[in-house]
């Protein structure tokens, strides 16, 4: 069996990488990096032996960060969000960097370092959320070169760093690593079988996944299991909420009301699940387009244009006021909110929901599983924006609901 399992591997491995070519509608150019993702052949009549080349290309570790680096990094990750155009910034890793880094990037790269992604000359792209909301199944793409050039390409790496978890709250992220870039990337249809990895929020907790795969974050966390009718009344509800904030506040603005306290703003008593999220783009290709460096680091703010001797006097001006102040709030290298030693990250392990026949057999008869995917036609690489896949609903239940434990459960595609 052993020498079946090696040199099945080492035919696998020599594969080539495929232009990918989809048959449903006519897809937009796909670019990525070669897949580390092994396709596997679906069983026939419920149980069949399967080669499984490798789990999937997902890990999970606790305790990288500090409860107080966590909350320090939740307050500059906000701060973060109030600058720039959506939220998002990127960086370069030293020692390739021309511009200082921020203490929000110094704890990313310490991370990388660990992550043994450290001296890379890629970019980093980095953004964060401090609101638990429902994010449909998606890729981290080139938002700008899909728009413009009608192209996807996706980061090598995508990570999420768990900063802040409101008590009993679950908030998984679910991912999806055989689908790549889009649902329908492979082509491959009804009756494959895909692997689902779900990762609840802990404090501290890191994921690293293929900066390619799906992923999303379902709230509630059962919602996948719901019922049309029950998912209608839901984004009725959610629909409804959000039409009444805008209606409460419509020209609102901190500036006219007098008895406005910024203070305010560093009160964080409903935060129900902050997370810092950050994708790692190829050494060897450039950044996500029309996403710039931070402008608290020198980096020139959108929209402003100077000559260049003007731009060079307001960076360095900015650099060497932002450095005294962060040296003097956390240390060299922003060492005071830096990750944890590599000694102390615990790896986990999947745990999997029944034994692996179990999961052939409750997949290819399971129940129905819907899952709403984000964008257009184009970005989501299928005609719907719903899919429907077959799986145990029980499994899937308690995959969802763990406290802690990162799961993998079988679907199988309808």
């Amino acid at each position: 069996i052993f020498a079946v399992v090696v040199v099945a591997n080492f035919f696998l491995l020599q594969l080539p990488t495929q232009s990918i070519a989809l048959s449903v509608f006519s897809p937009p150019r796909i670019q990525r990096h070669p897949s580390r993702i092994l396709q596997r052949g679906a069983p026939t009549e419920g149980w069949v032996s399967r080669l499984r080349c490798r789990l999937p290309d997902v890990s999970i570790h606790d305790g990288c960060f500090s409860p107080s680096a966590c909350a320090e990094i939740h307050r500059l990750a906000r701060d973060h969000s109030g600058r720039g155009d959506d939220g998002s910034s990127v960086f370069v890793r030293p020692p390739h960097n021309d511009a200082p880094l921020s203490p929000l990037e110094n704890a990313i790269d310490s991370a990388l370092e660990v992550l043994g992604d450290g001296g890379r000359p890629g970019k980093v792209e980095y953004w964060s959320r401090s609101e638990y909301m429902n994010i449909d199944a998606h890729a981290d793409i080139d938002e700008v070169q899909l728009e413009e050039e009608s192209a996807l390409r996706s980061p090598e790496r995508g990570h999420v760093l768990y900063l802040q978890v409101g008590e009993g709250l679950r908030g998984p992220t679910c991912v999806f690593p055989d689908k790549q870039i889009g649902w329908d990337s492979a082509d491959l249809g009804p009756g494959n079988m895909l692997d689902l990895v779900t990762v609840p929020a802990v404090q501290g907790r890191i994921l690293r996944f293929p900066g390619g795969a799906m992923h999303s974050v379902p709230r509630p966390p059962n919602r996948w299991l719901l019922t049309d009718e029950e998912e209608a009344k839901l984004v009725e509800k959610e629909t409804g909420e959000e039409t009444d904030d805008e209606e409460e506040w419509p020209d609102f603005s901190e500036d006219d009301d007098p008895y406005w306290d910024d203070d305010d703003d560093d009160v964080d008593e409903d935060v129900e699940r902050s997370v810092l999220l950050f994708n790692t783009w190829s050494d060897d290709e450039p950044g996500p387009m029309g996403v710039n460096g931070d402008s608290s680091t020198g980096a020139m703010p959108g929209g402003i244009v100077l000559s260049d001797a003007d731009a060079a006097a307001f960076s360095k001006a900015q650099e060497v006021r932002q450095l005294a102040e962060w040296e003097e709030e956390y240390g060299p290298d922003a060492r005071s909110i830096r990750c944890n030693p590599g000694s102390e990250w615990r790896p986990l392990a999947l745990t999997l929901r029944g034994g692996e026949k179990e999961r052939y057999r409750a997949a290819a008869g399971g129940a129905d599983v819907r899952i709403k995917l984000m964008g257009t036609r184009e970005r989501r690489v299928h005609p719907e924006d719903c899919v429907r896949v077959a799986g145990s609903r029980a499994a899937l239940g308690l995959a969802l609901e763990e406290e802690a434990d990162p799961c993998l459960i079988l679907l199988e595609e309808k």
